[in-house]
Parts: C-alpha cells; sequence; structure tokens
C-alpha cells in the first residue's frame, strides 16, 4: 500500500464549528461512521493536493477558512450517505458510510427511524426521494420510481458487465439440424427424409438397383441430407440478448428521463440540490451504455438470431451457474417494486421534513379510524388520502391537495392571493355546506422556529377558501411540544383558530380538538 493510500484510508474529520474539536479517523465501508447530524457543517482533512471528496456523487469545495480541508453540510436528511475518496487520476481510492442523524432538538434517532419502517409497511412510495441519505428497502413489489431505477442500475448492472465476461470466454452451444444438398461420395449420414427423396430419383434407383448398363458413377448425383452443427444461437444466450438489451434500454431511458428532472427542479433550501450531483451519474449510465452496446457486438450476441425469453432458456441458465450468476445480477438491475421484509437494497429518501409530513398523514388517518370508528375509514392513493362517511356527511383527509390561485367551475378549492399547496387538509360535507381544518407539518421545535412557522397558518387562514367558506381552523403540526407553549391550548385554539398541535410517535398522539368539532358539527 503506498503513502497516499495509507494516508486515504486514515482520512480525519471534525464538526466545522469549533477549531479546537477533535479530529476523528474515518472507518472504512462496510463499516459506518456515526457523528454526523443534519444541517449541522463538517470538515474533512485532505490527503494531499488533486484529491477529491465526493458524497453521494457530489464532489467537496474546498473550506473557506481551512483551505486544507473540504467542508460538508448535509441538509435536511437522516440516513446513510456514501462518500467516495478520488485519487488526482480520476480512479477511487476509499468507500465510507457516514451515519447522518436527525437533529437531537426534534427527534431522536429511533423515532425518526420508527417513522420511516411505519410508512414503509403502510406505503414505501411515501418515502422514496432523492436526497443523499438513503434506508434499507426490499426488492419486491410493484413500485417504479426513477431514482429507484437508477439506484438498483447502478448496484447490479457493472456485476452484470463483468459476469459476462465467462459466458463470452464459453458460451452455451446446441446442436442445430439444417438440410443440404451433398455429393453421394461426400455423405455420411442420412434419414428418412433422404430416403424418400432417393427413392423418387429415377437415375439413382437405377444405380442402387444394379441394373446392367447402370454407370458405375452418377456426377450430378447429390442427396438431401441433414447436417448437424454447433451453434451459439441456444436458448440461453436468446434470453441472455433480451436482458442485456432490456438493460440497455433502461439505461437510454434514464439519462434522458432524470436529466429533465433535473432540468426542472427549482431552488429550494429545504432540499438538496440534484445538478451537483448528476454529471457523475449521468456519466454512469453512459458508461453502462456505451459497455453494453459492446458486448452486444460481441460472441455470442452478434450470433444470435433474435432475443426472447423462453422456458428453455430460463431452465438452461438456472442449470448453469455462470449464466445464473449473470442473470441474477440483470434481473435485479431491472426489478420493480420496494416491498419486501428483508433489507436487500438501499434507495434514497426523501427530506426529513417531509418524512414527517407524510407520517403526520398516515398517522393522523389512523387516529381518525381507531377513535372515531363511526366513520368508517379508509385510505386510497393518488391522490393520497382517508375518506370516512357518516350518514349524510362525508370526510376526507387530503395530503398536499392544491388550492388555485384564482377560483374555477371545475375546483372547489382556490386562494383568494397566490396559489397554495398546505400539507393536510381536513374537509367535512354535509347537507348544510362544507367545513375544513388546515394541517401544516413543520419539522421544528425551537421557540423562534416555532413561531417563525406560525407565519403558514395565518396565511392559510386568510387566503384558502373551499366555495366561500374559510378555513374552521389553521394548526401547526410539530414534532416535540414545549416550544412555543401558548400556541398549544385547546382554548387558545378554540379563540384565535390557529395554534400548534404536538404530534409525535412518542408524545401526545390525540386528535386535535378543533378536527373533532368539524366532525362533529
Amino acid at each position: 500500500m503506498s503513502r497516499l493510500r495509507e494516508r486515504a484510508v486514515q482520512l480525519r474529520w471534525r464538526a466545522g464549528g469549533n477549531a479546537e474539536d477533535e479530529w476523528l479517523a474515518l472507518r472504512l465501508a462496510p463499516e459506518e461512521n456515526r457523528g454526523f447530524f443534519e444541517a449541522r457543517r463538517y470538515l474533512f482533512e485532505k490527503p494531499d493536493t488533486g484529491w477529491s471528496l465526493h458524497v453521494d456523487d457530489e464532489p467537496l469545495r474546498d473550506d473557506t477558512a481551512e483551505t486544507s480541508c473540504w467542508a460538508w453540510e448535509p441538509g435536511f436528511f437522516a440516513g446513510e450517505v456514501t462518500a467516495e475518496l478520488v485519487r488526482p487520476d480520476g480512479t477511487s481510492t476509499a468507500l465510507f458510510l457516514l451515519d447522518v442523524a436527525p437533529d437531537p432538538t426534534k427527534v431522536g434517532r429511533d423515532i425518526f427511524a420508527g417513522m420511516i419502517d411505519e410508512l414503509w409497511s403502510e406505503d414505501p412510495t411515501l418515502v422514496i426521494g432523492s436526497e443523499p441519505a438513503t434506508s434499507p428497502i426490499g426488492d419486491l413489489g410493484a413500485t417504479q420510481d426513477p431514482w429507484l431505477a437508477f439506484s438498483r442500475l447502478r448496484r447490479y448492472a457493472p456485476e452484470f458487465l463483468q459476469a459476462l465476461a465467462p459466458i463470452r470466454a464459453r458460451p452455451r452451444r446446441s446442436l442445430r439440424v439444417r438440410r443440404d444438398s451433398a455429393p453421394l461420395h461426400h455423405v455420411r449420414r442420412v434419414d428418412r427424409r433422404t430416403a424418400t427423396a432417393l427413392l423418387r430419383s429415377p437415375a439413382l434407383a437405377l444405380f442402387f438397383t444394379g441394373t446392367e448398363g447402370a454407370p458405375a458413377f452418377i456426377p450430378d448425383s447429390r442427396l438431401d441430407v441433414p447436417i448437424v452443427e454447433e451453434t451459439v444461437d441456444a436458448a440461453a444466450n436468446r434470453s441472455m440478448l433480451a436482458l442485456a438489451l432490456a438493460l440497455l434500454q433502461r439505461a437510454r431511458t434514464l439519462c434522458d428521463r432524470l436529466q429533465r428532472i433535473v432540468e426542472l427542479e427549482q431552488e429550494n433550501e429545504t432540499r438538496t440540490s440534484l445538478a451537483s450531483r448528476w454529471p457523475a451519474r449521468r456519466r454512469f449510465l453512459e458508461n453502462v451504455t456505451a459497455h453494453l452496446k459492446i458486448a452486444l457486438r460481441q460472441s455470442p450476441f452478434n450470433h444470435v438470431q433474435r432475443a426472447e425469453i423462453t422456458a428453455a432458456g430460463l431452465t438452461a441458465i438456472a442449470a448453469d451457474p455462470i449464466y445464473s450468476r449473470a442473470w441474477g445480477r440483470g434481473w435485479r438491475a431491472l426489478r420493480h417494486g420496494i416491498d419486501s421484509n428483508a433489507n436487500t437494497e438501499r434507495l434514497w429518501i426523501s427530506p426529513s421534513w417531509e418524512i414527517y409530513e407524510r407520517w403526520c398523514f398516515l398517522r393522523l388517518g389512523k387516529l381518525l379510524a381507531t377513535t372515531l370508528p363511526a366513520w368508517e375509514w379508509r385510505r386510497l392513493v393518488d391522490p393520497h388520502r382517508w375518506i370516512g362517511s357518516r350518514g349524510d356527511r362525508r370526510a376526507e383527509l387530503r395530503l398536499q391537495p392544491t388550492f388555485s390561485s384564482r377560483p374555477r367551475e371545475s375546483e372547489k378549492m382556490w386562494s383568494i392571493s397566490k396559489h397554495r399547496v398546505p400539507d393536510l387538509v381536513l374537509t367535512v360535507e354535509h347537507a348544510d355546506g362544507v367545513r375544513f381544518v388546515v394541517l401544516d407539518a413543520k419539522y421544528r421545535t425551537s421557540r423562534l422556529n416555532v413561531l417563525d412557522a406560525m407565519e403558514s397558518a395565518h396565511i392559510y387562514q386568510d387566503s384558502l377558501r373551499i366555495g366561500a367558506r374559510r378555513p374552521d381552523a389553521s394548526l401547526l403540526l410539530i414534532p416535540s411540544a414545549g416550544g412555543a407553549s401558548w400556541l398549544e391550548g385547546a382554548s387558545f385554539h378554540a379563540r384565535h383558530r390557529v395554534g400548534v398541535h404536538a404530534l409525535s410517535p412518542e408524545g401526545d398522539t390525540t386528535i386535535p380538538i378543533l378536527i373533532k368539532e368539524a366532525l362533529d358539527a
């Protein structure tokens, strides 16, 4: 091991807030490196000039105060992040797993993990995102997402390409029988069809019957004979060709689709930018495409007549360890779904504030179903909502409904000012009209941050409309109580129709009084 590689393995880091903090050594993957928290700043010591550190494909910039270090500021996400140390020549030298914990002042690590697990078990699509943090997932189901597809392609496509090398070296072969016309003295094998044709030939019949005066040899006598030859156009190679073509199509499609997603991305301080991470991911897709094209131009695929997946091909693949390994990697790269009891892969998840927002939607719906069973609540998707009915009344809890900037005949929800998308809205329709309560999930707990977030509650209370109806109340949902305790009281809510309600897995999980009032009215 060279001196630079030794130094690279011993990469050091510390929190960026205090220059007197102790330097800690990073441990190589698969060991995890804990001590990182969301929305904080960290420094990594450079091993030498020309080296670079990529965190989830994004190269870190030099620290403005200490140019001998790289600076990293994880955003609002929690989970496992992959860091890659790259030599000056562009080759990777080490991988590190950085475990980013949620802000301890909001929710603990176990509480946050519990929210993710609850969302996974109910609806994994509520967790999928594009933040650098990843979470273990399964590999079954029908769910598909472009970043999920890219994650699987990057995980398994290189292994598939490597597994093709022994296939090219020792491809499976099969015997193919074809017909040919051969001179009599070249015939080595005949079958029934040859004999039938022979009987129909008067000249050859004359020769074989030994008729007096027959020539000893008939120069132009040729027989229709079977020829058996080896070929790589076998069922296993046809199935493998179909898989390789599917991977090529997936890589091309993802490159175009993800490019559009990155181009349409809007700047957001609470989300990690995709633009800085996209160049490395695009290069990966382009490299996979190029290597697959090269493989398809080589044997055995360039001698295969057609691509098809058949029972015979799958049986032959299952019986051959070399083919089975390649097929398994390619199949996993193309798989749909994320439902499974086993944690077999890792996937990028949503930012922590969005995890909390969607957990609130799920938990509040479950609370309605358990505490108010007479409403017969049930959860629906596309769009995500909980629906309940009781007599002539119908209630609906929606996730991120849209309030357009002007009233429209086709939409009852509108805003008197700009376009608004609150996190949760509970509507109750009955014979006398409609009532609704707006709930805005805020991943904040400190007094200053809660008071700052109350701005959205006041805006929603003043601007949102369903028909001509104003909201009955607008409340903030926060993960921990106590930041601004006077805003959490039921009397304050009843008087001002705005306020704060703490909703946490480890705290009070009751339904806000104003929601019960809207349902009972």
